[in-house]
């Protein structure tokens, strides 16, 4: 029997109009649902109900939505059988979406269609082979790339081993790097960096720490090591703002949620963030760089997520043939994009 989530607050019988059914892994379910969040949603008429994985999920419910965080086939095939029985119930989002931005390489093909000059995405290379590493015509391979490179799993699937880079500082530092990999050219961007998080049509921007910006002597210094591991750098607190340091300065609301709408609607999708900074091009303009895009991420750490998402959910569910009255967007909730 899938199990259901009750928040501290539940104690109490409730009357539900929408049950949402979630499918995570267990490590990211604590950054989805969160008391705080289930407690929100029940006074607004919805539970949500853990997917039991082990069974057929045609066989649970009955669900009026269903939001999930899983990959490969046999749990494509659920929703799909799923879809096939309930058809009215939206599904959150669908796996031939999600798929575009499980590879790192592709997952930024979408920016270049942005109906603007001041954001794109850095210079980067696939390498399918780890032999082209040490090959000494990797010139041929790296293009225009200049030194120093992030160099990051293709893959993107959810595991640890997903979001472990490396800061190449030298060709060296490529020898031994396990492929297939992207190459993505460092860009010098203040130690800031600025995490979109997208629900629908909202958007939060929250600053984050970021890498350090690399000296020119850095890359000449050959006693140094070549190749440094990093990863969850954007967890630390954000560096303080210096006098006329533009780094850390927030971007505008209305160039965040026009991006963000941009963005979602090219990939299609509802629940992600991405990851951007900013910088200057040759002429010394302003110029904001898309780095990263992850699905359904740990919407725990956006402030204020609690109204934002059971919104969402609501106007989701509201939208549904023949779903059952519910109050929308002036519920109470008093959500605004920012």
């Amino acid at each position: 029997m899938a199990e259901q989530s009750t928040s501290p607050a539940d104690s109490i019988s409730r009357p539900y109009t929408y049950t949402i059914g979630y499918a995570m892994l267990s490590n990211k379910r604590d950054t989805f649902v969160q008391p705080s969040f289930l407690d929100m949603a029940a006074q607004h008429g919805i539970r949500l109900v853990a997917v039991d994985t082990c069974r057929p999920l045609a066989e649970q419910g009955p669900f009026d939505l269903i939001v999930h965080k899983l990959y490969g086939q046999p749990w494509r095939a659920q929703l799909e059988a799923f879809s096939a029985l309930h058809p009215d119930v939206p599904v959150i989002d669908p796996p031939a979406a999600i798929d575009r931005i499980l590879d790192r390489y592709t997952m930024l093909d979408v920016v270049s269609n942005f109906d603007t000059d001041s954001i794109g995405i850095p210079g980067q290379v696939v390498v399918h082979d780890a032999a082209a590493l040490a090959d000494p015509a990797l010139a041929g391979v790296l293009g225009d790339l200049r030194f120093p490179l992030i160099a990051k799993p293709v893959e993107v699937d959810g595991s640890a081993a997903s979001h472990d880079l490396c800061l190449v500082y030298r060709r060296e530092g490529l020898h031994g790097l396990r492929a297939p990999l992207v190459l993505q050219e460092f860009v010098n961007h203040g130690g800031v960096l600025f995490k979109i998080y997208v629900v629908g049509d909202h958007a939060t921007c929250v600053m984050r720490s970021s890498l350090p910006d690399v000296p020119d002597e850095r890359l000449q210094d050959l006693a140094a090591d070549a190749t440094v591991p990093f990863s969850n750098i954007s967890l630390l607190p954000p560096p303080a703002a210096g006098d006329g340091d533009d780094h850390a300065k927030m971007p505008p609301a209305d160039f965040v949620n026009k991006a963000a709408r941009e963005l979602r609607r090219a990939l299609g999708l509802h629940l992600i963030n991405f990851d951007m900074i900013r910088t200057k091009d040759r002429d010394g303009n302003c110029k904001y760089l898309i780095l990263d895009i992850n699905y359904c991420p740990g919407y725990s750490k956006m402030p204020g997520f609690e109204p934002v998402l059971t919104e969402f959910f609501l106007e989701m569910l509201s939208a549904r043939s023949g779903a059952h009255e519910q109050p929308g967007p002036d519920s109470g909730l008093g959500v605004e994009a920012r």
